[in-house]
């Protein structure tokens, strides 16, 4: 291989180390140019494939409110007290911070 670099070089006049080196300097500045995008897209999630293990992973949280001792999922976030508000970000923090 070294034996034809020299015949080519001698022929072209040409110093094709040079040009080798000069090629991964370009090349390693440009890398370090690089800016990594990611599109993420909405998909439809098979629940049942999530639930069965099949596919992905799953974490659920339901968040329910106790009225006339009777549990109620359904109900209006936006009517909540700021110390119920907290609470829930506290729980989900340690929550975060125990997978973590």
């Amino acid at each position: 291989r070294e034996k034809v670099f020299a015949e080519i070089e001698e022929q072209s006049g040409v110093d094709f180390q040079k040009l080798s080196e000069k090629k991964t300097q370009l090349f390693n500045e440009l890398d370090s140019l690089l800016v990594e995008t990611y599109q993420i897209t909405p998909a439809l999630i098979d629940d049942s494939k999530l639930v069965t293990g099949e596919e992905g992973s799953l974490c659920t949280f339901d968040l329910e409110f106790v009225k006339n001792n009777t549990r109620e999922g359904l109900f209006d976030p936006r009517k909540m007290s700021e110390s119920a508000k907290e609470g829930i970000v506290k729980r989900l923090d340690e929550f975060a911070s125990i997978i973590n």
